[in-house]
């Protein structure tokens, strides 16, 4: 017996195989030429509407920043291969350009100067002042969000003259 997926990956799409399940039981299939285009429709658009809902990135224009990161990351692997490195974030020596990174950033918002330079410093230095790896993976999330939206800005300003 051939295995195609793990179990994990056959629980992870339950949804989806029910969904399907339920379009195959409810499309009239008519017998003759083209009798199963309104079932091969059905899977078709709706399949895709899932996906869509349940898949891709709902944020508008988040899915050209993941392929974007994703080319990358494709383009690292190829040249490096599979990296293993320690973090070398540290608690002492970065919490105080943490700090100062906040303060700059609350001084510039008080100012209503906030720039995408100050809130990417703040996140980076929260970052890499953190240690335990649950926390450090939740600040570098934070540090990949301000970095698509700041992207998202690049790519929507209107054209400078």
């Amino acid at each position: 017996m051939v295995h195609i997926a793990s179990e994990d990956d056959i629980e992870a799409l339950a949804p989806l195989a029910a969904l399907i399940a339920q379009i195959v039981r409810d499309t009239p299939i008519r017998m003759g030429p083209g009798g199963t285009d309104d079932l091969t429709a059905q899977l078709t658009v709706r399949t895709c509407v899932w996906i869509g809902k349940n898949v891709l990135p709902r944020t508008r224009s988040l899915a050209a920043f993941v392929n974007d990161v994703d080319a990358e990351r494709q383009a690292q692997l190829t040249k490096w291969g599979d990296q293993r490195r320690p973090d070398g974030t540290s608690g002492h020596n970065f919490r105080r350009e943490a700090d100062a990174a906040r303060r700059s950033c609350q001084a510039a918002a008080s100012r209503d100067a906030v720039t995408w330079f100050h809130i990417l410093r703040e996140e980076f230095w929260e970052a890499m002042s953190e240690t335990d790896p649950e926390r450090l993976r939740a600040e570098l999330v934070q540090v990949a969000s301000v970095c698509a939206a700041w992207i998202h800005d690049l790519d929507t300003r209107a054209p400078v003259s």
